[in-house]
């Protein structure tokens, strides 16, 4: 009932990104029940479906920091299906790929039932920046990301050109330093961990 209040659209265009004004209560009722991703926040439902380019770019990237940390089985890489918590926040966002160190703290369900799908505790989120979901992503999911206290490093890969920014926190309260790589010949560091551009764009072909 819901979502015909909401007159939700059945489907979504690739890359194609949909806000609509809503309540909590509201996204609650219909975030399990339309097949493409529904965030929540500012009030806004904010829905979208990516193209086989982001999937494509999303696997490689699961794939090198499976590989990364292979030996260090305390960490968990996840995909896009986690909800990441932002604490004290009506919100409820997916990051593109996550990675949190055991123990996992998870998250309750809108509805106060503890599930694994919902983790509050990542240390890195990544995010692979589209048309529709640049501004979105660099704006406003980057000043929410910023409240987790746990986290680390974020992320943003262009899947149009070779381009990845990585937001690093330190250790002076609420201060970040941002640093882009602009080049297939650059190598993105999160810390210790080092992603060569050339090999997340590996199967990527630029229009």
């Amino acid at each position: 009932m819901e979502a015909v209040m909401l007159n939700l659209p059945e489907t979504l265009e690739e890359d194609e990104l949909l806000r609509m004004p809503a309540t909590w209560e509201e996204y609650v009722g219909i975030v399990d029940t339309v097949p493409y991703t529904v965030q929540f926040l500012n009030s806004e439902l904010i829905m979208s479906q990516a193209t086989a380019a982001h999937e494509t770019l999303v696997g490689i990237l699961i794939w090198l920091f499976n590989n990364s940390y292979i030996d260090q089985t305390e960490y968990r890489v996840m995909g896009s299906n986690i909800k990441i918590v932002i604490p004290d926040q009506e919100s409820d966002v997916n990051a593109d790929l996550s990675v949190a160190k055991e123990p996992v703290e998870y998250g309750t369900t809108p509805g106060g039932r503890l599930t694994e799908m919902r983790i509050k505790n990542p240390e890195i989120v990544v995010e692979i920046l589209s048309k529709s979901t640049r501004k979105f992503d660099l704006e406003e999911k980057l000043s929410y990301y910023k409240l987790i206290p746990s986290l680390q490093h974020i992320l943003f890969v262009d899947q149009y050109r070779p381009f990845a920014s990585v937001y690093t926190r330190t250790n002076v309260p609420d201060e970040w330093l941002n640093h882009d790589y602009r080049t297939m010949e650059s190598v993105v560091q999160l810390g210790d961990l080092a992603l060569p551009m050339a090999t997340i764009y590996r199967k990527t072909t630029f229009k």
